[in-house]
């Protein structure tokens, strides 16, 4: 009797574990390109400003049964590429961050890292 208990407890222990550990959040960081983010069709803005970006960003994430909990950008200038390909990337950098359960959602959508896909 004693043996079952402890392994009732160790495997409620186990699952605990395992399932706090998929409601952690990861950040993704997205390179932004000129015109070759897979977004980029689902967004029509009629003026530019960022907080409708990042709701075309979480509306086109969301239809792709992507839980977002927040989006936020930043700029890095090392990032820049000056050319007027669609590749090219912009120095804007998208963080997306999203529950860890959805990392793998998120990498298949991403496909072969071409946007520089990372997670921290």
């Amino acid at each position: 009797m004693k043996q079952v208990k402890l392994f009732i407890y160790l495997f409620l222990a186990v699952l605990m574990v395992a399932t706090c550990n998929k409601n952690e959040a990861v950040t993704m960081r997205w390179d932004l390109t000129g015109c070759s983010n897979p977004w980029d069709s689902q967004i029509s803005l009629d003026t530019f400003n960022i907080e409708a970006y990042h709701q075309g960003i979480y509306d086109y994430l969301m239809a792709e049964n992507i839980q977002v909990n927040y989006i936020s950008s930043e700029f890095d200038s090392s990032k820049v590429e000056v050319c007027l390909a669609c590749h090219c990337k912009t120095g804007e950098i998208i963080l997306i961050n999203i529950p860890k359960r959805d990392k793998s959602k998120l990498k298949r959508l991403e496909g072969n890292n071409q946007f520089n896909l990372e997670f921290y």
